[in-house]
């Protein structure tokens, strides 16, 4: 399987640079003691600063790696030593940013590469204005807080353009469940770097074949040893974890790391009735592996599935929205999962239920009660790929079903109604994650150049 783009690193080379002078004089930009202003004091002052801002950068995130951070002295002639540059230009095809640091270095701009300048005052906002000028792109940050929410949202940013979607399609345009999506995922590809690779819904099924009893057995007994209430036939269960190895197994054939299923053409093909699985564990399982998983070929919620999994570290949920009242949203679909409250966190308890009246097609059933949070954003693009909308709310209870999509979730938000008729332009289908995330949605959106529509 291709890199989880949850593994993905964002690159950054520290450059310090320090303007020190080979004599003692002032001038108009130029003033002091003379005992801080000789050749030795400013060395000694510079070594002291190139020291501090690199332990500063111990505080960062652990999305970002650093290469060695390089110590760029130069004089009152204004130029960086050809040495130098030489050091610059090792590992360039790595570096997705200079982080610059200390004074501006000058003609940086040669190559053409991305900036980020940690800098509280008038150097930094202003290297950062003249790169734009040119074409560049450059951001300011006053502190490591300014970094930090930086460099995460430039990671989300750097995961989406790395994240490979294996889609399943019965190759309708636009699909019976779904006329709303994104119907040609170049979009993703042109605008955002996601690429989309589409096969027939039935090339699964070799390797549904080539999955053992053997692989399946024990991921699906630990699953119904967990469970707080199983009422799935777990004879049967065994069938929807091989569906889930066999997707593992196809996105790692096409080198891929996020997907999606037909869902209505894979139902009436029959293939699930005659095998007895459900998609929807599938989607669960993999969600809690940092892996996007989206219902019915739904790029638009796919792509809203990136930004708010890779953003708040956190398995998503989706779902089809309700009115119940005019403040309030219900949403539900088959496919929640055990990490909403983080990655890394302590698991969800649940229960397993089945989606069929027969008993196969395994669901988990997860109270949202447990949640840390009872605030969630959630929202989906819309079919040009170019415009996100975004809600919050406040999730008030939990109800179940025994058949068919469940969960559902009812949300407050401030007018429900207002907000399904602004889905009127984007669809249906809405990504949920627990925590508010608007603000750094907004911030997202300017970075990664799309729309932002708040119902």
């Amino acid at each position: 399987m291709k890199q989880k783009a949850m593994d993905m690193k964002l690159v950054l080379r520290p450059l310090v640079g320090c303007l020190t002078h080979t004599h003692f004089w002032e001038g108009p930009c130029r003033a002091g003691h003379r005992e801080d202003m000789t050749p030795e004091a400013e060395q000694k002052a510079a070594d002291k600063a190139f020291k501090e801002s690199v332990n500063m950068l111990k505080g960062t995130i652990n999305e970002v790696e650093y290469l060695p951070a390089l110590d760029i002295r130069y004089t009152e002639k204004f130029t960086v030593t050809k040495e130098m540059w030489s050091k610059v230009e090792e590992n360039l095809d790595k570096v997705d940013y200079f982080l610059c640091m200390g004074w501006r270095i000058p003609h940086l701009e040669r190559y053409k590469k991305p900036v980020i300048i940690l800098q509280n005052g008038n150097e930094g906002i202003d290297f950062a204005a003249y790169c734009r000028d040119i074409g560049l792109e450059a951001y300011v940050c006053m502190d490591m807080k300014d970094l930090n929410e930086l460099v995460h949202l430039l990671w989300v940013r750097k995961a989406i353009a790395n994240t490979r979607a294996l889609v399943l399609t019965a190759g309708s345009q636009p699909t019976f469940g779904i006329q709303s999506l994104i119907r040609d995922p170049e979009i993703l590809r042109q605008r955002y770097g996601l690429e989309v690779i589409k096969l027939p819904f039935t090339s699964i099924v070799p390797y549904l074949d080539a999955v053992t009893d053997e692989e399946a057995r024990p991921i699906a007994d630990r699953i119904i040893a967990n469970a707080k209430d199983t009422r799935v036939n777990t004879d049967w269960f065994i069938n929807d974890i091989k569906y889930y190895l066999a997707v593992k197994k196809m996105m790692d054939f096409y080198d891929c790391n996020a997907f999606s299923t037909a869902c209505h053409e894979l139902c009436t093909s029959e293939i699930p009735q005659n095998r007895k699985f459900t998609p929807c564990i599938t989607h669960s399982l993999l969600k809690d592996e940092g892996i996007p998983s989206g219902c019915e070929e739904d790029l638009n919620a796919l792509m809203a599935m990136c930004v708010m999994q890779y953003l708040g570290k956190r398995s998503a949920f989706m779902g089809n929205p309700n009115m119940e009242t005019d403040e309030i949203l219900r949403i539900h679909h088959a496919v929640p999962a055990l990490q909403m409250n983080g990655y890394g966190t302590r698991n969800l308890d649940y229960k397993l239920w089945a989606f069929t009246g027969q008993g196969f097609g395994g669901k988990l059933q997860i109270d949202f009660a447990q949640n840390e949070q009872d605030t969630v954003t959630f929202g989906r693009f819309n079919p040009k790929g170019d415009t996100m909308c975004l809600g919050t709310g406040r999730v008030l209870k939990s109800e179940f079903v025994d058949v068919y999509c469940s969960p559902f979730y009812y949300i407050q938000m401030d007018d429900a109604r207002h907000y399904m008729h602004t889905l009127a332009g984007f669809g249906h289908h809405q990504v949920l994650v627990f925590g508010d995330y608007k603000k750094q949605i907004r911030e997202l959106a300017e970075i990664m150049h799309f729309n932002v529509v708040e119902g």
